[in-house]
C-alpha cells in the first residue's frame, strides 16, 4: 500500500493537464504573434530549449525565472528572424518593443507561472510542496528547510529530484502536439527545425 508521498495521479488526468498547458502556451503565443503556425514554431523552440538546457539551471536559480527567460529568448529569436526576412523598420520596432516592454515580460512570467502551477498536482506531494515554496512563492532555502523541517542537504536533494520530475512532466507536455508530439513529430511544425531558425539557438 502506498503512502501519500508515493501516490500516483491517474494517467488520463495527467494527460489532460499536459494538453491544457499546451493550449495555454499556444493561445498566448498566437495572440502575441497573430499566426497559429508561427506560434507553434516558437512553442516548439521553447520546448526544445527547456528540455535540452534544463541542466544549465543553477542550484540556487529560480526555475520559473529561467523558463521565462527561455520563452523570451525564443520570441526574440523569432522577431530577429522576421526582421532579417522582411528587412523592415517595423520588424526592428517589434524586436525593440519585445525587449523593453514590461507588460510583455509580466505576461511571460504569468504564463510560465500558470504552467508550473498546473503541473504541481501531477507530481508527488513532496515534490509539489517543495516546488511551490521554491519556485512559485520564491522562499529562501533557509525558510523552506525550516517549514519542511528538513536539513539543508536533504532540501538540495529533494529539490533536485523535484525539478527532474517536473522536467519529465514538461517533456510529456511537449509530446502533447495534437498530431504526433513535438520532439518525435512527423508533422511539418514538429519534425523540422523551426522555420525561423530558432530551435538550435
Amino acid at each position: 500500500m502506498k503512502n501519500d508521498n508515493d501516490r500516483e495521479v491517474p494517467g488520463n488526468a495527467v494527460h489532460a493537464v499536459m494538453e491544457e498547458i499546451h493550449r495555454d502556451f499556444l493561445h498566448f503565443l498566437t495572440r502575441r504573434l497573430g499566426d497559429k503556425d508561427e506560434a507553434a514554431d516558437v512553442l516548439h523552440d521553447f520546448y526544445v530549449k527547456v528540455l535540452t538546457r534544463s541542466g544549465d539551471v543553477r542550484e540556487t536559480e529560480k526555475l520559473r525565472a529561467w523558463m521565462r527567460r527561455v520563452l523570451e529568448t525564443s520570441l526574440i529569436d523569432y522577431y530577429r528572424a522576421q526582421s532579417k526576412k522582411r528587412q523592415s523598420e517595423q520588424a526592428h520596432h517589434d524586436l525593440e518593443a519585445a525587449l523593453l516592454d514590461d507588460d510583455f515580460k509580466n505576461e511571460l512570467d504569468f504564463i510560465v507561472c500558470t504552467c508550473l502551477y498546473k503541473l504541481l498536482p501531477t507530481l508527488k506531494p513532496e515534490y509539489a510542496e517543495i516546488l511551490w515554496h521554491a519556485e512559485l512563492i520564491g522562499e529562501s532555502r533557509e525558510t523552506i528547510a525550516a517549514v519542511l523541517n528538513i536539513s539543508a542537504s536533504n532540501l538540495r536533494v529533494r529539490l533536485h529530484r523535484a525539478r527532474e520530475a517536473l522536467r519529465k512532466r514538461l517533456e510529456e507536455t511537449c509530446g502533447s502536439c495534437p498530431i504526433h508530439g513535438y520532439l518525435d513529430c512527423g508533422c511539418d511544425s514538429g519534425a523540422a527545425q523551426s522555420s525561423y531558425g530558432g530551435a538550435a539557438g
